[in-house]
């Protein structure tokens, strides 16, 4: 037999095979005591989190009725807020109005006909709807706060501005507000929202031939919309060039300034030629979802079927894009580009259109998250189209 190997530590012959069991014994005192103290730290850190969420519930506002010291709720008085509205704008008691046609669409940026569609479409939604407290009296009328929701998209004020006129505190306009422009979108958002169909595109190309563009399906533009409200961790990806954070708009319109396609929420990072490549604009023309191929129209004696928009000289060279020549040489190149600049001027037309009639995209975005600012944007193009 071979003699057992001998291993020696600090001067102390141990057999090779007590070595391997002493050391499995040490690992395993050394793992249960490691258990032992990661088991104690976790229950202290269970017990301290217990204790600051205990030290939270006591800090809550509780509510208590009412009790001695609190402020009360402001006498408003919603039938004089009501009255006032009706007085103005709509007559009472069979008498003429204070403020004609023309004031009224001065105030709420939008022809009667048109406010009063919307209120009787939305009256009956369950916030709008007038109700009882618990003393059995009657709060806000629905009329109170559709006028309201339109002092704050038509001049783009903050939500107590209008408690004088109105009679409503701000936390009852800010709310109408906002479910009223989400309201608008659900309701009229797939009607006036959407692309046109092949007679509706053939109209326009019809209709733009006589200028000298044929083919042509509107002028395709973007802009930056400021966000007020950006959270600090969003900043990197939504702050621009110049410094402000915001959110990237692009649109196309005819010469009506009918808004026909929106695209709102991409990062203002982003310039006019990569925010396109995320586009649905963009992305349907080589999925060949848009547009129709079912026109032919001929340019310089070439028949083509790939209709197309009007851009500036800086987007590239894509076949459903016309842009200016960037250096003319020939009469015909500088007649072509102002011919073109003409009739691409109807984006800026718009975007001016809607920034002095909905002044609430005139401000910066006050809203915490983007799918507001998208809801906001689509609201104030969808009542644009309701009043063309």
């Amino acid at each position: 037999m071979l003699p057992a190997a001998r291993i020696t530590i600090a001067g102390t012959d141990v057999p090779e095979k007590e070595l391997s069991i002493t050391s499995a014994l040490l690992a395993e005192d050394d793992g249960a005591d490691g258990a032992a103290v990661v088991h104690a730290q976790v229950n202290v850190v269970m017990a301290a989190r217990r204790r600051a969420r205990a030290r939270r519930i006591a800090r809550r506002r509780q509510y208590h009725g009412s009790t001695a010291g609190l402020r009360g709720n402001k006498r408003r008085d919603f039938a004089a807020g009501v009255h006032n509205i009706l007085r103005g704008y709509f007559g009472v008691g069979g008498l003429p109005t204070i403020y004609d046609e023309r004031d009224f669409e001065t105030r709420f940026r939008v022809p009667r006909s048109v406010f009063r569609r919307v209120y009787l479409a939305v009256k009956d939604e369950p916030f709008f709807q007038q109700r009882k407290n618990a003393t059995d009296k009657l709060r806000a009328h629905p009329l109170q706060k559709v006028v309201a929701a339109f002092r704050v998209i038509a001049y783009g004020e903050a939500a107590d501005r209008a408690d004088e006129y109105v009679r409503l505190s701000r936390t009852v306009i800010a709310t109408p507000t906002k479910l009223l422009m989400e309201f608008i979108v659900r309701r009229w958002g797939p009607t006036y929202l959407r692309r046109p169909n092949q007679d509706e595109l053939n109209t326009i190309m019809e209709r733009k031939k006589e200028p000298g563009m044929p083919g042509c399906m509107g002028s395709l533009d973007y802009c930056h919309w400021e966000w007020h409200k950006c959270p600090t961790g969003m900043a990197g990806a939504y702050q621009s060039r110049k410094g402000k954070r915001g959110i990237v708009v692009e649109a196309v319109c005819d010469e009506d300034l009918w808004v026909w396609h929106l695209y709102v929420g991409a990062p203002g990072s982003l310039n006019d030629i990569n925010v396109m490549q995320q586009s649905p604009l963009y992305l349907d023309v080589p999925g060949g979802r848009w547009p129709p191929r079912g026109t032919a129209f001929n340019i310089n004696g070439r028949t083509r079927t790939l209709p197309y928009y009007l851009v500036y000289g800086i987007y590239p060279r894509y076949a459903f894009l016309m842009s200016p020549h960037p250096n003319p040489s020939t009469e015909e190149q500088t007649t072509f580009n102002r011919l073109q600049e003409a009739i691409r001027k109807d984006m800026e037309r718009l975007f001016g259109v809607l920034l002095k009639r909905f002044h609430v995209a005139l401000h910066p975005g006050r809203y915490h998250s983007v799918s507001q600012l998208v809801t906001k944007y689509k609201a104030i193009c969808i009542l644009h189209n309701m009043c063309g």
